[in-house]
């Protein structure tokens, strides 16, 4: 008999297709808050569409950070929870990717148990969550994604001590935003190569979930629609990039594609792999996907046939090896396939599958099809990568 667990989010709100400060606005004003820090990264400050949204939500803006850095890195997190910290703020608004939203859930975090130092940071990895405050007088935040990469509905923030170079996972349900807020508009200036590499990041997200050794129904009815949505979404922002509709939909997407992960479905050695590429080597997450998926396909491939022939159906040719697919897609939208486009050495590898076997001791890695046992399994997939 089939069996499972599903976890729903405590996310409030999603709207799509708005303007944010419309979205924003009218929030705030429905819940009562009046102090917003807006909160980015250094390359987001200087678009057009940050500056307009400060000027769109006024005086509702008492402070910006816009130093969040990639990888999210411990040093942005203290320093942003800092500032929310001197103004007040009542709501934080991240702005960006996952490496800003990130970021910002541990900020919350910092905010709310008045954490201000590594020290402080190391205890609440160890658990020390405080059950001082109700669910609903803790401090929230707002995101409106600027890529793909779905950070904005996850309960997880994933942390780079740069002490270790390692990347950490802190959890709280609160962390996912109350609102998020899907604006195409504020992809618009973000770099293609980011926008396409957090697209197969969430392409990811839908094929180990249609994979997953713990299965769930609902899961694999949003990750096959999004799937869908993302292939089609993907080649059409890649032919028009100026083609709002294609944005939006892959948006969208995005949101089917991380259904599965939130709501409990364990992820599998693409995204575990790839969490240490970032962590230690310091890759890009979408990039990651886009090297390590086609060929922890091919290894999953004796196992998982019939759910590969689930996720190449769903990118609209079902007779054709899901790997392979999914290396076309890669190609397409001019993205690194091999570990040696991304500047990593074979010299590296036992570092690599050392890091990965930790990652894969985390509740939520226990997905992938085909069971990672030693540091040989995870050389055989970097090899098919290289």
């Amino acid at each position: 008999m089939l069996e499972g667990i599903h976890t729903f989010s405590k996310q409030d709100t999603l709207v799509w297709g708005q303007p944010a400060a419309h979205a924003i606005r009218a929030h705030m004003a429905a819940k009562g808050l009046r102090r917003a820090v807006l909160l980015t990264s250094p390359s987001m400050a200087q678009t057009q569409y940050w500056q307009a949204l400060l000027a769109e939500l006024g005086g509702l803006v008492v402070g910006s950070f816009t130093e969040c850095a990639a990888h999210s890195p411990r040093a942005s997190v203290l320093q942003g929870a800092a500032v929310a910290k001197a103004q007040g703020a009542d709501v934080l608004i991240a702005v960006g990717g996952g490496s800003v939203i990130d970021a910002v859930k541990l900020m919350l975090d910092c905010l709310w148990l008045d954490l201000s130092s590594h020290e402080g940071l190391d205890a609440l990895r160890a658990g020390a969550h405080s059950a001082a405050l109700q669910a609903e007088q803790r401090l929230r935040m707002i995101a409106v994604p600027t890529t793909l990469s779905a950070a904005e509905f996850t309960p997880l923030a994933g942390i780079t001590d740069t002490r270790t170079a390692t990347k950490e996972l802190f959890e709280h349900p609160l962390y996912v935003p109350a609102l998020v807020v899907l604006d195409p508009l504020a992809t618009q200036e973000t770099p293609a190569w980011l926008m396409a590499s957090t697209g197969i990041r969430s392409v990811d997200h839908c094929v180990e979930t249609l994979c997953s050794a713990r299965p769930s129904p609902y899961a694999d009815a949003m990750a096959q629609h999004g799937l869908q949505l993302l292939v089609q979404g993907l080649r059409a922002m890649q032919a028009a990039p100026n083609d709002v509709n294609a944005r939006l939909h892959c948006q969208l997407g995005t949101w089917l594609a991380i259904s599965g992960p939130v709501s409990g479905v364990p992820i599998g050695a693409s995204h575990v792999i790839g969490r240490v590429l970032g962590g230690a080597f310091g890759v890009p997450h979408g990039q990651t996907s886009c090297v390590l998926l086609p060929g922890v396909l091919r290894w999953n491939a004796s196992v998982s046939a019939a759910a590969q022939q689930r996720v190449s159906a769903a990118m609209g040719a079902p007779q054709r090896p899901a790997a392979d697919l999914v290396l076309e897609l890669v190609r397409s939208l001019q993205q690194p396939s091999t570990l040696r486009e991304l500047g990593i050495e074979k010299s590296q590898f036992p570092l690599i599958a050392e890091k990965s076997l930790q990652m894969f001791k985390h509740p939520g890695s226990a997905g992938n099809p085909r069971p990672v046992q030693s540091q040989q399994d995870i050389f055989e997939i970097l090899e098919s990568v290289y």
